[in-house]
């Protein structure tokens, strides 16, 4: 007797689909059937026509809590994750306080506990002192997040010696360290000259230019070279950064990732939507949109991440008539799936080039193999999506405090209509159900 018989759905892995029937007991998938195997469940769901994939897994989230809840908090975020099929959320630590000791972990885990609606990770940040990294780890720490430019002070690794010390504890840890390229100086020296080139929208770019993120990429690859660290490069958006990251990657255990919006959205659209279209780093030209998703199909780059990162309406707007006035970043988790369906309905990407990139290599990165895939023995986290589905991404649907995503318009085939976490529903055609049951998970070993 099973919990849960999916029945008749054509599920879709990075390597392995078919039509199974999907049994699961005790939140787990128990195994795929041949349709129509005679079984019995305590509950069934008929879902000939719809397509089965694993709920993905956000690798790059920020929740705002504690500290900034009026921008966002854990219950809204992950609301918004489930309404958009993603069901685990690895949270990044800027926030107030930042996520530095373990002290600062366990509270922010006992904080989260009873408030999310999907599964989640916690990251913390890495001080020049790195002292307390081998107790993170033994709490559950997913990953060890090293900042080279464009944040607080104290958060801020910009000397390469300071780089090589805290990657050196994270190797002999046997952790992994997200590392935010840029370069410090040139952030500072161009965004000096941006602002005083005035207020207008389109001198914001230039103060994040290509030549920082590809700087901060080489001294993250060489210092993973010299130091054994497993190095996973966050955000990036442009060919120079990418050129750098193919060039090194042989070097050491490199990882990278890349964002929805730097996959679709060019600089144009800064200029057409102006504050909601902010983000660091910037919207690249169209030729660096498409070094980026080149670099993906052919598995340069290894996940895509989100960078879900809100602000309140009002707080972006407060920069319309001085960009500089204006907080970088927008909402990303509601929109990742519909998005990234627009790409495997642009044939830029298959299905399981979507579920490899945005499920099971992000879960396997960060030592989540019981996520990302629809087998026996893993969660029973499952996206039921409707592909002759006619959707369209509109900031009244938005569940995060943000509201408003630059993909507001964006018309897409294809929606998730139902998603299951651990096999119990938490979303039917964009309503969250039930209560947040969501889990603190631990990386295996």
């Amino acid at each position: 007797m099973f919990d849960l018989l999916i029945r008749g759905a054509s599920v879709v892995n990075s390597e392995r689909s078919g039509y199974f029937d999907i049994a699961i007991a005790l939140g787990k998938v128990v195994a795929l059937l041949t349709p129509g195997t005679p079984t019995s469940a305590r509950s069934t769901i008929d879902a000939t026509g719809l397509v089965a994939i694993p709920g993905l897994v956000d690798a790059h989230v920020h929740l705002r809590e504690p500290g900034l809840v009026h921008k966002e908090g854990f219950a809204s975020g992950t609301r918004a994750a489930a309404a958009g099929g993603v069901t685990t959320v690895m949270v990044m630590p800027t926030d107030k306080p930042a996520t530095f000791t373990p002290d600062e972990f366990e509270a922010k885990r006992e904080l989260a506990q009873g408030q999310v609606f999907v599964d989640f990770a916690l990251q913390a940040a890495v001080r020049r002192d790195p002292a307390h990294i081998r107790r993170l780890v033994e709490l559950g720490c997913v990953s060890f997040e090293i900042f080279l430019a464009d944040v607080a002070d104290e958060m801020l690794l910009s000397d390469a010696e300071s780089l090589i010390v805290a990657l050196s504890r994270i190797a002999e840890a046997g952790a992994i360290a997200g590392v935010t390229p840029g370069d410090h100086d040139v952030v500072v020296r161009r965004t000096a000259i941006a602002r005083a080139a005035g207020p207008a929208a389109a001198n914001f770019p230039p103060s994040r230019p290509p030549l920082s993120e590809a700087l901060g990429v080489a001294r993250a690859c060489v210092a993973a070279a010299e130091t054994g660290a497993r190095v996973h490069i966050r955000q990036l958006s442009c060919a120079a950064g990418l050129n750098v990251f193919e060039s090194l990657k042989s070097l050491g255990r490199l990882t990278a990732e890349v964002m929805p919006h730097n996959l679709t959205l060019d600089e144009g659209e800064l200029a057409r939507q102006g504050v909601f279209a902010k983000v660091a780093p910037p919207l690249r030209p169209r030729t660096d949109v498409e070094a980026v998703v080149g670099g993906l199909q052919r598995g340069a780059i290894d996940i895509v991440a989100t960078d879900h990162a809100p602000h309140l309406p009002e707080e972006k707007q407060a920069g319309a008539s001085d960009i500089w006035k204006a907080p970088g970043g927008f909402p990303g988790l509601q929109t990742f799936l519909p998005v990234m369906l627009s790409l495997v309905q642009d044939d830029v990407l298959t299905l399981p080039d979507l579920v490899r990139t945005c499920a099971t290599r992000p879960a396997d990165l960060f030592g989540l193999p019981f996520k990302g895939r629809i087998a026996p023995g893993a969660d029973a986290d499952i996206v039921l999506l409707d592909l002759d589905k006619d959707f369209e991404i509109r900031n009244r649907d938005q569940l995060s405090k943000a509201v408003n995503t630059p993909f507001d318009g964006k018309r897409t085939k294809g929606a998730p209509v139902w998603v299951f976490l651990r096999g119990r529903e938490v979303m039917r055609n964009g309503a969250v159900a039930g209560a947040p049951t969501g889990h603190f998970l631990k990386p295996a070993g």
